[in-house]
């Protein structure tokens, strides 16, 4: 029995040792056929001089077992896997072949490696799962092979190579998809910007530090009682900061409950903007994203653009509400104009440094297979078009090279700001006459998009396809419809129009009853879930959709949406004790809402460091994708919040006390009419420029 067991035994150890065998056997033989074909390729004569001399000397050393010869051939792609399954990215291994040059130096070999990402078209390969636009099965697809290969060879020289190695003859090469190992070299804009960051960060250090100081050897004092110098310290003073984000505004109208409306909405943006930069990026399963399009209750997802549109409403609603009160104090004398610098001055600073960002030290702090074609790319932008964005007219003029993909919300909020007393100055002066031109701007408002869907035969929507998501700035339909006013403004004019109700509500008293306050919440529900989850039914392959159904659902799932928020919003800010208003007013909601206009200004550079970042294609699942949603979402927030404490909330300190001054100053000479109308500006600004806070 014993003597049988021990047969067993070796009978299979010597089975496995045979099967291995016979995978190194294979593998060699793999090896050995590639490497035939890299000789075949230098034989042909069809590469430069030096390139070839280059692939010469690494076979040679490939042959002697030199350790950065295997890896230059070990990091590049020999046959693609996946393609069927809709596998695009064939990355190999980007590190092993960036950091191999140390070994190469001390060998005495004067060859520098040079990772490519190769687009290589590969025809009769039956493509059944890929998550694109056209759900029918491919007979060819692109694919972007990765090839670790010596400097010396030109893109040139690296298709030709690739054309004898794949035998397939349409191949390319983006520039930026090439990358070698370099020192950095620093321009002067650069070196300024680095100056910048610093003096900022010192500044803010030291200001923490003698803050921290003060507390623990002086007395407490409020404010008011600072001298010059403290109040400035505790501008710039991390501890002084963070209280400021947590503490409670002043409640004078019942808008607390705006804080969980913008909490929740960024949330669900944020998570939005991940799962489009994670479908644009490599995938392993692209069929599993193809699945949850169609499923309903990821609508809020999927469509969470539609989410934005709650942010221009609440911007359209703060603006109006606190200008109307100040309207009816000065007897409609504000000095908007002024209004408008101190909106300019307060949203600048902190999008001027995520564009200097963009444009400078971005493309330094990382790496990856796809960081190049990704970030240099959005670096050229950003030096092209800066002055656009800093104008605030890049959903219009220049949308071609758009610096931050989520940056055409400011300039489309903006535009709506400056236009805005042109409704409510009619609204506060004839309730009638400006209710009629309310009505006939929402008209025309929702019509535009009709007519322009309908003319154009567009998409009902922005739609999240794997092929169209890869690069936002460049997809036709987010730089030439999505970002555009007159596509939004429908939102904003039902925010303005809100902000009218509940002035209206709360001057005269009125009382909603709970008969009408129920049939509101069921008629704007109806519209908001058929504005959010109609989307489904254009992500289903089956469903075939005329332009008129198109253009109809474009105009109206906004309004619909605008309706739902409106209301949602208006029965927050006029009823008192529901459980809604209590849990839409808790104060663990306060900071995060407060972070919303660094978090809409740090998300485009997070979602963009991971996504260019990437090393392997990503494997997706329902757990998966929440763990990295989660994480994406977390991160823009941490970054948010150094970004407050370092730029956003110090600058809205300096102007706080400048804006003091000069408002004491006047109220001590009171010279002139004039005067009482930039009190009211300055007055009106500290109130409504948190307008402003919100995101994309």
């Amino acid at each position: 029995m014993k003597n049988k067991k021990i047969k067993v035994l070796l009978f299979l150890a010597l089975f496995a040792i045979c099967c291995a065998t016979e995978e190194i056997v294979q593998n060699f033989s793999e090896d050995s056929f590639i490497i035939s074909k890299i000789a075949s390729a230098i034989d042909k004569d069809i590469l430069s001089s030096h390139c070839k001399s280059d692939i010469n000397s690494t076979i040679h050393n490939y042959h002697k077992h030199k350790a950065w010869a295997i890896a230059m051939y070990d990091s590049s792609v020999k046959i693609p896997q996946g393609i069927e399954y809709g596998v695009e990215f064939q990355l190999g291994n980007f590190d092993q072949c960036m950091n191999i040059s140390a070994t190469i130096k001390n060998d005495g070999v004067n060859i520098q490696p040079k990772y490519c990402l190769v687009d290589v078209k590969m025809d009769n390969f039956i493509v059944r799962n890929s998550a694109v636009r056209n759900n029918q099965i491919k007979n060819s697809t692109i694919i972007h092979w990765a090839v670790c290969v010596p400097s010396s060879c030109s893109n040139e020289d690296i298709v030709s190579f690739m054309k004898i190695m794949t035998g397939r003859d349409e191949i390319k090469i983006d520039p930026h998809k090439c990358q070698v190992k370099e020192e950095w070299q620093f321009s002067t804009v650069d070196i300024i910007f680095g100056i910048t960051l610093s003096s900022f960060l010192l500044v803010v250090v030291l200001c923490t530090i003698i803050h921290i100081y003060a507390i623990s050897t002086s007395k407490k004092r409020k404010p008011h009682q600072y001298l010059p110098f403290e109040e400035i310290v505790h501008s710039f003073s991390i501890i002084a900061n963070l209280k400021k984000l947590g503490k409670e505004s002043k409640d004078e109208f019942g808008l607390s409950c705006l804080n969980g409306i913008k909490a929740v909405s960024m949330f669900c943006i944020l998570s939005g903007h991940a799962l489009v930069f994670m479908v644009g990026g490599p995938m392993q399963n692209s069929e599993f994203f193809k699945k949850q399009l169609t499923m309903i209750q990821n609508a809020f997802l999927f469509n969470s653009p539609l989410l934005v549109d709650s942010f221009l409403l609440l911007s359209g609603f703060l603006f109006a509400r606190l200008v109307l009160v100040e309207m009816d104090k000065r007897r409609g004398r504000i000095n908007f104009g002024l209004l408008y610098v101190f909106r300019y001055i307060r949203l600048t600073p902190a999008y001027l440094m995520m564009i200097g960002l963009y444009s400078t030290w971005f493309i330094k702090i990382g790496d990856g297979p796809l960081w190049k074609q990704r970030i240099s790319l959005e670096q050229e932008r950003c030096q092209i078009s800066w002055w656009k964005n800093l104008l605030y007219i890049n959903n219009y003029y220049g949308n071609d090279a758009l610096c931050m993909f989520q940056s055409w919300y400011l300039a489309a909020d903006t535009q709506l700001f400056i236009l805005a007393p042109l409704i409510i100055y009619p609204l506060w002066k004839c309730r009638r006459i400006g209710l009629y031109i309310t009505g006939i701007l929402a008209s025309i408002c929702t019509f535009i998009p009709f007519y322009i869907t309908y003319t154009q035969s567009l998409d009902p929507t922005f739609m999240i396809w794997q092929d169209e998501v890869s690069d936002l700035s460049a997809n036709n339909y987010f730089i030439y419809t999505y970002g555009k006013t007159h596509m939004r403004a429908i939102s904003y004019i039902i925010g303005i129009l809100i902000g009218y109700i509940a002035f209206y509500i709360h001057k005269k008293k009125i009382r909603i009853s709970n008969q009408k306050r129920n049939l509101m919440w069921i008629l704007s529900s109806i519209a908001g879930i058929a504005s959010m989850y109609g989307v489904t039914l254009y992500y289903i392959p089956s469903y075939k959709y005329s332009n008129l159904e198109s253009a109809l659902y474009n105009s109206l799932h906004r309004l619909g949406w605008s309706i739902f928020t409106g209301w949602l919003v208006l029965g927050c800010v006029t009823s008192s004790g529901s459980l809604l208003k209590t849990f839409l007013s808790s104060h663990i909601l306060v900071p995060i809402s407060r972070l919303t206009y660094c978090a809409y200004l740090t998300n485009g550079f997070i979602e963009l460091y991971l996504a260019a970042s990437v090393r392997t294609p990503r494997y997706m699942s329902v757990f998966s994708l929440t763990g990295e949603t989660l994480s994406h979402v977390a991160l823009t927030f941490l970054a948010a919040l150094i970004l407050c404490l370092m730029f956003e909330s110090p600058i809205h300190g300096i102007e706080k006390i400048l804006l003091r001054r000069n408002l004491s100053q006047k109220r001590e000479t009171k010279s002139s009419a004039s005067d009482d109308l930039n009190d009211c500006a300055i007055s009106t600004s500290s109130q409504t420029i948190s307008t402003s806070e919100v995101s994309a």
